[in-house]
């Protein structure tokens, strides 16, 4: 039988108990304040209502971007060309007799560190062919320490495994692994394959400060050496993100077609960057771009977008073999409130929560002299969350708040028997 505190048990008032349920008068749980401290509370709020604003002044401007990105997500989700690599159907044969090949992140870096660009290798279910996802590097969301960021801060945090763990959360699929690539391991992995003819849909043109005009790369074929692969992906041209993923997306299916013809040249290493290639290159791929639409620049000039919430569920169904039938629109949101002071205790815990539930926010608690874990909710139609939530940790206690909170449906209060 599972244990609930509630605040009349901790505070030892006589209130509604459930007499289904034992009452725990330990005086070690009074001093709990939830679900966060007031500064942080002022500070989300805040935060919500400038996202609030910056989505009104972006629907004002949308009509003008939205012309653009129907023609730029038309091509990324495969209403445009789609690549059809070889005869072979990708739901050819028992898909319960071929082996599971997880997804791969594939993140390119450029010479000063920073991620710029993400594709998700997502084999389909019968191992043959599958599914390229696109993700825009300027993608906001959730990261552990620092709110509400682009996707590439987790990266810059924390490096390969928050990145990892980062995009699991953001799309709600697991991912079997993470291959970040500089220009030179870029090149390495293409060299097998040789010059690539990369049929480029647009001219990328680079304006200098006087207003010279350089064409980088003219529209149509191209061949692309192993070499010139890492500069091709990383230059931005005269355009914003969406239209340089149209190029990877030429980059990609071109590089596909070569591994279909001429599987020697698909790389060795790593191991799971090879399953994943081998998967897509012996069937048909479809190419597809997280739905995004977009909130602004940052500070350095890069585009910021918003996942839309909406369509995420349907490409994760269709990109993710793998994941659950509810998808991303189903996944209970949990907040993590760090009780123990120990650095990086919030991105353990959301690693061990997995892609299931979704971390949407972040903080310290009110105090670090938290013994003991707490899972908090809010009603008691949420128990059963907060149960799995309890169950993927392996520790914690189950506490009914009766101070009511939207935002999320569950708050974990790291304690220090989080290990």
């Amino acid at each position: 039988m599972t244990s609930v505190v509630t605040p009349d048990d901790v505070g030892g008032a006589t209130g509604d108990r459930d007499p289904d349920r034992a009452v725990h008068d330990d005086p070690a749980l009074a001093p709990i304040e939830l679900p966060e401290t007031r500064r942080l509370t002022r500070r989300r709020l805040r935060a919500v209502h400038a996202r609030s604003r910056r989505r009104s002044d972006a629907k004002r401007s949308g009509a003008v971007l939205a012309v653009a990105m129907v023609v730029v997500l038309g091509l990324l989700t495969g209403t445009g060309h789609r690549p059809r690599l070889g005869h072979r159907s990708r739901t050819s044969g028992p898909a319960s007799a071929a082996p599971v090949v997880p997804p791969v992140l594939l993140a390119q870096r450029d010479s000063a560190g920073h991620i710029v660009s993400l594709v998700i290798l997502s084999p389909a279910a019968g191992g043959r062919g599958g599914t390229l996802v696109l993700l825009p590097p300027g993608t906001m969301t959730q990261v552990v320490g620092a709110d509400l960021q682009p996707v590439t801060t987790a990266f810059d945090l924390g490096g390969a495994p928050t990145l990892l763990s980062t995009v699991e959360n953001l799309l709600g699929a697991q991912l079997g692994d993470v291959d970040v690539v500089d220009a030179a391991a870029l090149a390495a992995l293409v060299a097998p394959a040789g010059t690539v003819i990369v049929n480029i849909p647009d001219r990328v043109e680079k304006v200098d400060e006087t207003g010279m005009v350089t064409v980088v790369y003219p529209a149509g074929p191209v061949p692309v050496a192993p070499g010139d692969v890492g500069h091709l992906l990383a230059e931005r041209g005269h355009g914003n993100d969406l239209s340089r993923l149209v190029r990877h997306q030429a980059f990609l299916e071109a590089w596909l077609r070569r591994l279909h013809d001429k599987p020697s040249a698909i790389p060795a290493q790593p191991a799971s960057v090879h399953r994943a290639l081998a998967a897509l290159a012996a069937g048909s791929v479809d190419t597809r771009v997280v739905p995004v639409s977009t909130v602004g620049t940052g500070a350095d000039g890069s585009d910021l977008y918003k996942v839309d919430t909406d369509e995420l569920p349907s490409l994760v169904q269709t990109a993710f073999p793998g994941a659950g039938k509810g998808g991303a629109a189903s996944r209970p949101k949990v907040q993590v409130l760090n009780g123990t002071g120990v650095v990086g205790v919030a991105q353990r815990v959301e690693d061990k929560l997995g892609p299931s539930v979704e971390v949407t926010l972040t903080g310290n608690a009110a105090s670090f002299d938290f013994a003991q874990t707490q899972i908090v909710f809010y009603d008691r139609n949420e128990q059963p969350v907060a149960e799995r939530v309890q169950k993927l940790l392996g520790v914690g206690r189950l506490v009914l708040s009766r101070v009511p909170i939207d935002v999320v449906d569950v708050t974990v209060v790291v304690g220090k028997d989080f290990t």
